[in-house]
């Protein structure tokens, strides 16, 4: 597949699925390029004017051409229902000749089975790791459970994820060092397809 969009804005992608001895595969390739500046633009909440705007500010008016390569590969064994997921992503960021890079790996593994009517359950373990070339790490690792409801074409999930950040130099108003603590999250949700 192809896109292009004005000024410029295009990406490529080449997709495979099928079977192989026993096992079902998906992987996929794809290379996005945005030169035309408008990558990044972030808006912050301030308080709202005295003539009643918003008050929002435009914080970075995102004047970078950006480079975005991913690539993915999926495996499932049909028999047994295991599985493993393992994506890469490289993004290049070029403003105003500044550099910067961001790497991201992520894997997901787990077991997909049906042990009752409704239809597969799925468990699962997965872990993150995106790391800019000037030094800030993020990671997540994570728990979940799906239930697929085939009747009514639906699935409900529970995850747990802790997020964790390193290599930051941040301080508060007064110059003191500041360290980012963990985070944990716990998700329910259901969604439907129609």
């Amino acid at each position: 597949s192809a896109a292009w969009g004005e000024d410029d804005v295009w990406d490529v992608a080449l997709r495979y699925a099928g079977e192989v001895a026993g096992f079902k595969l998906a992987a996929v390739a794809a290379y996005g390029d945005n030169t035309g500046g408008n990558f990044g633009k972030v808006y912050l909440s301030n308080p709202p004017s005295e003539d009643g705007g918003l008050g929002w500010a435009e914080a970075y008016t995102g004047a970078a051409d950006t480079d975005y390569f991913q690539a993915g590969i999926y495996l499932q064994h049909i028999g047994t229902g295991l599985f493993g997921l393992v994506n890469y992503g490289h993004l290049d960021i070029d403003e105003a000749g500044a550099e910067n890079e961001l790497d991201t790996w992520y894997f997901k593994g787990g077991l997909r089975r049906n042990w009752n009517h409704l239809g597969a359950t799925v468990l699962y373990g997965e872990y993150q790791n995106a790391e800019l070339d000037s030094g800030p790490e993020h990671d997540f690792w994570g728990l979940g459970v799906v239930q697929e409801i085939d009747a009514a074409a639906m699935s409900l999930w529970l995850s747990y994820r802790q997020f964790s950040a390193s290599g930051y130099n941040l301080e508060d108003d007064d110059g003191n060092p500041l360290t980012l603590q963990d985070f944990d999250m716990i998700k329910f949700g259901a969604l439907i397809n129609f």
